[in-house]
């Protein structure tokens, strides 16, 4: 930050993601919209065929259930300039942000670090099993000693979360920070927090934050114990009365942070403000490492409040972290409800969400879907319903609260102040974090190039007939412009050795619409 240019206003002007249910804004947006419980719950027939010993799955403790991914094998190793084997050697969760990276900073117009912009990388990695179900399991390691060395070398780089950010970079010629981001389950939220102390500190132009938890294989189930924070169900309630734990997901994200003045200047399109955050430990004032803290939590709140300048009394919506148990779900409430109490004594004025009864517990990548989904709640003005509510937790002293949970849809009336919502991400060993975001103000549309010719690239020829027919993509709702279409394939776009026009290569379905996979068919 400095004296001349004091505003810690960040605005998210890029995001691409892959998560249970959904692969757009639009479809994840109908899920969240609905109250969809995109959670999978195995068949018997599914976890035979998955490999589940039969005995394991029929045990009356056994519950088969996750968010699930479809294809977490493809990729364009071609594409990233990878061999097969390395692409092989990779866990998926490092291929898939690799992609998803790339396909959000096509959506922010900044494929690449062009007219000097320093690009960073904050990235977080879920728990990795690939290695040993990929390799171990399957014997493809070569068997001399050369050769073991280097696959091993591969395999290292390949899945140890030390080396996503900046296979990111590599891959994709970034040069500013490439940062690795642990803290548990807030690891990703906290990378926003750390991206934007980057920005502010002039350390780099444009941030990336990624995260990725995408387990291998995702066919699988748990058994059941009393007292652990699993739940017996297969079913993620928080907040709710029948609460009995969480459940996992897979899941990866993507999103571009930019100064928000900057941005504004740039005529970026700008999905939200993030205007303020804070971070805390709760040190040793709890029961356990694992257990976490209503103080630590209101801590961080309190210091994000501050941070935006803003008081509690004007947060409409908050997305919290909201693991489903019993215990756990009661102190963040009581956490939330101190750091609120210390600006108002309103009741029930400020809802409360949480994706994770949407599509699972994210692990390190959960801090990131409750961001694009507060921002998809601030764009479209309406509150959503807490999925799989019922009645509220008896822990939740809910009527002298300043929140009230949804079970439907409603508007989220605009008043003389822009809508603004919280966001919190909690991580085991009790570093908390809390982001202040507001909708963005309301700005003329920058002028786009004329509707004439569309540029189209790609790095083979097949992918260039794949992307050349972009008639599908134009009768998809919302249908974009044409003009806003030319505009971002001439400067969106990184510009790739296959060239051609949309009328001259017969093809397959359009692959120019932001957020879908296989950027080598751009």
């Amino acid at each position: 930050m400095t004296m001349s240019d004091p505003d810690p206003r960040m605005a998210v002007i890029g995001m691409a993601f892959r998560l249970p249910g959904a692969n757009t804004p639009e479809e994840f947006w109908r899920v969240i919209h609905d109250g969809t419980d995109c959670v999978t719950r195995f068949t018997d027939e599914q976890l035979d065929a998955a490999g589940v010993p039969a005995e394991e799955y029929r045990a009356a403790e056994f519950v088969g259930a996750s968010g699930v991914l479809d294809d977490i094998a493809g990729f364009d190793a071609q594409h990233f300039a990878m061999s097969a084997r390395e692409a092989r050697l990779t866990d998926p969760q490092h291929r898939m942000l690799l992609e998803c990276a790339q396909h959000a900073l096509e959506n922010a117009g900044y494929p690449d670090e062009r007219d000097g912009s320093r690009v960073g990388v904050y990235a977080s990695t879920g728990y990795h099993l690939y290695t040993l179900q990929n390799y171990l399991l399957n014997n493809v390691l070569p068997s001399h000693a050369a050769s073991d060395w280097m696959a091993g070398m591969q395999i290292t780089v390949g899945n140890y979360a030390d080396f996503t950010a900046t296979r990111v970079a590599y891959r994709l010629g970034l040069t500013g920070p490439a940062v690795n981001i642990q803290t548990g389950c807030s690891s990703s939220l906290v990378g926003v927090q750390a991206a934007a102390q980057s920005l502010l500190m002039g350390d780099c132009d444009i941030a990336l934050v990624g995260a990725t938890a995408v387990h291998v294989p995702q066919v699988v189930g748990y058994r059941y114990v009393k007292g652990s924070i699993l739940s017996k169900s297969g079913r993620l309630r928080a907040f709710d009365a029948g609460a009995d734990g969480t459940v996992g997901g897979t899941g990866v994200l993507a999103v571009v942070l930019k100064r928000l003045g900057r941005a504004v200047a740039d005529g970026d399109t700008i999905h939200g403000v993030v205007r303020g955050w804070g971070i805390s430990n709760d040190g040793a004032d709890k029961k356990a490492f694992t257990a976490p803290s209503a103080r630590g939590q209101r801590v961080a709140v309190r210091q994000a409040l501050r941070r935006a300048g803003v008081g509690a009394d004007s947060i409409g919506y908050l997305e919290t972290h909201g693991t489903g148990t019993l215990k756990g779900d009661p102190i963040e409430f009581d956490g939330a409800t101190g750091a609120y109490r210390e600006d108002t004594d309103r009741v029930g004025y400020c809802a409360l969400g949480s994706t994770k009864a949407n599509i699972g517990h994210l692990d390190a990548a959960s801090g990131l879907a409750g961001l694009v989904k507060t921002l998809l709640v601030l764009k479209h003005g309406v509150i959503p319903p807490m999925a799989n509510f019922s009645e509220p937790n008896p822990g939740l002293d809910l009527d002298h609260s300043p929140f009230g949970i949804p079970g439907t849809a409603r508007p989220w009336p605009e008043s003389d102040v822009l809508r603004r919502a919280g966001l919190t991400s909690l991580g085991v060993g009790g570093t908390n974090v809390h982001l202040i975001l507001n909708r963005p103000s309301s700005r003329p549309r920058p002028t786009p190039l004329p509707a004439d010719v569309l540029l189209v690239s790609a790095s083979s020829e097949a992918a260039l007939a794949d992307n050349a027919q972009p008639r599908d993509r134009l009768r998809q709702p919302p249908a974009p412009r044409l003009a806003d279409l030319v505009t971002t394939a001439a400067l969106g776009r990184v510009r790739r050795r296959h060239y051609g026009g949309p009328w001259h290569h017969p093809g397959r379905s359009s692959r120019l619409d932001a957020g879908r996979r296989s950027p080598g068919r751009r």
